[in-house]
């Protein structure tokens, strides 16, 4: 059975890549792709077979990945022809809720939603997974490996705890990447040369983040085995917390979780206008 991508983009060429590397065979994936150039990137890259329409990519399909955007997403599974009952659909595409999309493909329910983000372009994503409750457990592990091929993978047992995901994992890269941007301007500030201070936050994050990693223990716990009494570390978290950073960053995940929210149920609505 094929597995068939919707959309050739760059978290569909993240995810293609990480199944050939786990085994997959190229000639098993097909790419439903409308641009040519990208089309013909993946093909390059990775010997699949790419069309542009859906209905030469459906014979034999096992699994189906919605990987269009968002607000294309509703039109895409409409022209779609009927499924067969044992197709495992995964969508990534963000805020689309599944009862929609069972909706939209005429009552289909082996649906799994996934929310992967953007460092499984490098393999080391974290992806949050909801499953129909229809959806059989075999194909639920099948949705499971597809997302670690690439990274991490948790399951939510309800749907709108995908919304947290999508605040706290989706969008999480790019709070480190501004968090980053400010060592990196303390650096510059202080005189350290570009390329050394670029070695030195990269680094730093990392090693962070794998200390947490192996180590087992809370942030919290390590934050403070770094803070010495009177110390460097201790004068800027000081400032920090008088600034109100932890709290500030706390609120502004709510803001992001709650327009995940508002996303979905919009699109869901523009969807139903445009029928």
């Amino acid at each position: 059975m094929s597995i068939v991508f919707i959309g050739g983009g760059n978290m569909a060429s993240a995810l293609i890549g990480g199944l050939i590397a786990h085994g997959q065979a190229p000639e098993d994936i097909r790419v439903v792709e409308i641009n040519p150039e990208s089309a013909r990137r993946l093909g390059d890259e990775w010997h699949v077979r790419t069309c542009q329409d859906a209905a030469d990519a459906m014979t034999d399909v096992g699994t189906l990945v919605l990987a269009v955007k968002p607000q294309q997403l509703s039109g895409v599974v409409r022209a779609l022809p009927p499924l067969a009952a044992d197709v495992r659909v995964i969508s990534i595409a963000a805020g689309i809720r599944t009862s929609d999309l069972s909706r939209w493909l005429d009552g289909h329910d082996n649906i799994v939603r996934a929310m992967p983000n953007m460092p499984a372009l490098v393999c080391k994503g974290a992806a949050g997974l909801f499953a129909l409750p229809g959806v059989p457990t075999e194909d639920r592990l099948h949705a499971q490996s597809l997302m670690r091929a690439v990274g991490s993978a948790i399951w939510v047992e309800r749907e709108e705890d995908l919304d947290a995901v999508t605040a706290v994992s989706g969008s999480g890269p790019a709070y480190v990447f501004y968090f980053m941007e400010a060592l990196l301007e303390s650096a510059r500030v202080l005189g350290l040369e570009e390329s050394a201070a670029r070695i030195l936050v990269m680094d730093t994050i990392l090693g962070a983040a794998e200390l947490v990693k192996v180590r087992g223990e809370a942030p919290a716990t390590l934050r403070r085995q770094v803070t010495s009494p009177g110390g460097t570390t201790e004068a800027a978290l000081a400032l920090l917390e008088q600034a109100g950073v932890k709290s500030s960053v706390v609120q502004a995940i709510q803001a992001a979780a709650a327009r995940s929210r508002e996303l979905g149920e919009r699109l869901a609505q523009d969807a139903e206008v445009s029928r």
